[in-house]
This record gives C-alpha cells, structure tokens and sequence, in this order.
C-alpha cells in the first residue's frame, strides 16, 4: 500500500499579510529553564511538559502554575501523550517513560530501540511512537509490549497522531504514513520534495487532520487531510516561520506554533491568522483540551497559556444570574444571522451546538468551562439554506433547545 501524491509549489503560496489577531496568551513562571519539546494534558487541570535532560514539569490548576517531576532518564525527552491517567514519553536514544497516574511519578520502560524517538500518541485501542530512520512502534497493551514496524521510508518522523485504529504520521522528505487497521499495516504518502519536512500532525476523528512543517521556500507548510492521511491539500499560511507544533480541539478550531514565538489559529479549519504570543522563543508544542484553552511550550522552558475568549462570543459579569437560561434568538425569522443570549449561574462547562430539522449537528458555538454571567453570541447562518433550525444549551445541570427560522 504505497501512495506518492506531489504538491506543488502553488500550493505553498503563503498569505502573506494578515490580520494580527490577540489569542489572549500570558506567559506562564516555569520551574525550568530547559527547551520544552511536548505537551499534553490528562483533564482540564492536569498538564504535562517533556524537556531537555529528561525534564519532566506537571501542572494541577490548568497550566498557571507548575512544578518539576522526578525523572527516570536524562537524555532528552522530545514527545509526550496523556490518555486519562496514563501516558507515554519519548526521546533520544529511544528513550520511553511511562505513568499510570496522571503523571505524579514516571518509570522507564525497557527500550525496543536505540534510535531517536521524537512523537507518541495514545487511544483506547493503541499507542504509536515514531522517529529516525523511518521507525514505527506499536503498543496495544499500553506500553508494555511493543511491535516494531515500516512504512517504506528511512526518512525521520517528527510526529504522530493516533485516533481509534487509525494513525498519521509526519516527517523528513515529505514522508507521511498512516495506518487503517489498528497499525498493523502501513502505508506511505510522499508530499512535497526533500526539502519539505512535516514536525507534528494532530487529528481529529479517524479521517481528518492536519500537518504542519516546513519547505525550503518560503518556510512552512499546512496540510490537510480528510481521508486518513491518504490524499492531502495545502493551506495559505500567515507566517514564514518554520511551524513545528499543531493541534485541533474540533474540526473548526486549531493552532498551530513555531519558530520567532509564532502562533497561528483558525476556527474554520481552512483559513489561518496570526496571533500575539509575547515572546521571540521558538516555540516547539501545542496542546487544546477545548476550542480556548491550551498550552505551548517553548524553548528556553518557555510555558504559554491561553483561555481566551471565544470569537464572536461577549459577556457581562456585572449582574450574576440567579439560574441557568437560554433566550429566544432575535431576530427570528432572521437573514443571515441572529444573536443568541444565555446565562450561567455557577461555574460549569458549557456547550452550544446548532442542529438541523432532521437533528443533524450544523455547527458548535461554544464547548468550553464558562464562569457565572449574561452571554451574547451571534450566530451566521450564510452557509446554511433557508429552513428551521434548533439551538441547543447543554451544562452539567441544565439543558434547553429553541428553534429558529432562517429565511433567504
């Protein structure tokens, strides 16, 4: 199973002016000063960075504050991924750690190889690290035995993405592999030319994902894929700096990190803006646990968080709400679009999703933990044809759907 499929320059063609765009990042009081390569989260408050010299750093409040963990190895740890309270680290010389309890403490696991491991990623179902010379590895019992495995390339990958049975990987050369069946069999997808590299992808669901990289010229790539990992089409980017960390909360929204403190963000999955980082550091992960909140790390132990407010989304704090509500949208019928108003009473996550008249979802609005307060959002239907939709307000503790009407 061996698929070459070549971009062309043209689709490499960068935008090269765009609108800056604040994300509402701060940067973060780090316990360390060594380059942070990775980062991945078990919850909403449980964070974990990897680093140079084995560093290990863990957060419990959501990413403010920070402290060094105990860890089993030195050499440097370039790639870590939390899957509830387990997860995995890698790294140099093949390096592997591994924690069972949200990463309190780390053990080393026997290395299945001494070549470089840069990436690892973890589902229900399996776990995959990748690295030089074209290495696969495959776990199915969470990192306790592992199954070595090609692809057809020698090239280095950088990074991998795992969802259910299937996997993405990303690397030198233009080298992508993937695999369908629970990584027993990979196939291989060569994008680009050999200056074209890929340092991390991040998907979604089975089929749709990203990559993120760089060319020789003019110095950074995004790819998209909407079949796996088989075919892909190239995205206009908004910075010429090398990006080297991606990921994606929903199909909507994602950022991705690089060299010179860039961030860039989308929320529509296809066009990218810049955002204000504060700092020049490069920065080499990113992590999103919902569509606003998530972390990058950088070298230097560089530790950026953001919560920002959501796009299109305001509210007023002023009069706290006494319980939860939801507000007919008004206008209604409306043409294009319609402002929906909500209050929440106590902390909660809440989510704000549209459905068609068959109850099909159309688009979230908003998936995230919200604070007590009134809340306005404005809705655009300009993509959607005439007909009666419904709105749908979820929390912990209280749900509510009204129906509008989009006339055109």
């Amino acid at each position: 199973m061996k698929n070459i499929l070549i971009i062309t320059a043209a689709l490499f063609i960068l935008a090269i002016s765009s609108r800056a765009q604040s994300g509402g990042w701060t940067i973060q009081s780090s316990p360390t000063t060594q380059n942070l390569n990775g980062i991945s989260f078990s919850d909403a408050n449980t964070w974990i960075a990897v680093g140079d010299g084995g560093t290990i750093i863990r957060s419990s409040d959501g990413g403010m504050n920070w402290t060094i963990i105990s860890s089993p190895v030195v050499d440097a740890l370039r790639g870590v991924c939390m899957h509830g309270s387990f997860g995995l680290a890698v790294g140099i010389s093949g390096r592997m750690v591994k924690t069972t309890n949200s990463g309190l403490s780390w053990t080393e696991i026997p290395r299945q190889t001494t070549r470089n491991l840069y990436s690892v990623s973890i589902s229900d179902l399996m776990s995959v690290a990748v690295g030089n010379e074209g290495t696969i590895l495959v776990s199915l019992d969470h990192g306790s035995t592992w199954s070595p495995h090609t692809a057809g390339t020698a090239s280095i990958l950088f990074g991998v993405s795992v969802n259910g049975s299937s996997a993405v990987g990303v690397g030198g050369q233009g080298a992508v592999v993937m695999s369908v069946n629970g990584g027993s069999g990979w196939g291989l997808t060569v994008l680009g030319n050999q200056t074209t590299f890929f340092y991390s992808s991040s998907f979604v669901n089975s089929n749709t994902g990203w990559a993120v990289g760089s060319t020789a010229t003019p110095g950074n790539v995004i790819i998209r894929s909407d079949d796996a990992g088989f075919v892909w089409s190239g995205q206009s980017v908004p910075t010429t700096e090398q990006l080297f960390g991606v990921s994606f909360a929903s199909l909507d929204t994602g950022t991705a990190v690089g060299g010179n403190g860039t961030i860039i963000h989308t929320v529509d999955g296809f066009n990218w803006v810049n955002q204000t980082s504060g700092t020049a550091q490069i920065l080499n992960g990113v992590s999103f646990v919902t569509s606003v909140m998530g972390i990058a790390v950088g070298n230097s132990g560089t530790i950026l968080r953001t919560n920002g407010a959501l796009t299109g989304v305001s509210s007023n704090n002023n009069s706290l709400p006494l319980k939860f509500g939801l507000s007919q949208n008004y206008p209604n019928p409306f043409n294009p679009s319609s402002r929906i108003n909500y209050q929440i009473a106590k902390s909660t996550f809440v989510k704000i999703v549209i459905y068609n008249a068959l109850g099909s979802e159309v688009k979230e609005l908003v998936n995230d933990q919200q604070t007590p307060g009134q809340y306005s959002l404005e809705f655009d239907g300009s993509n959607l044809s005439s007909g009666t939709y419904f709105y749908k307000l979820e929390t912990n503790e209280f749900t509510e759907t009204k129906k509008m009407i989009l006339i055109k």
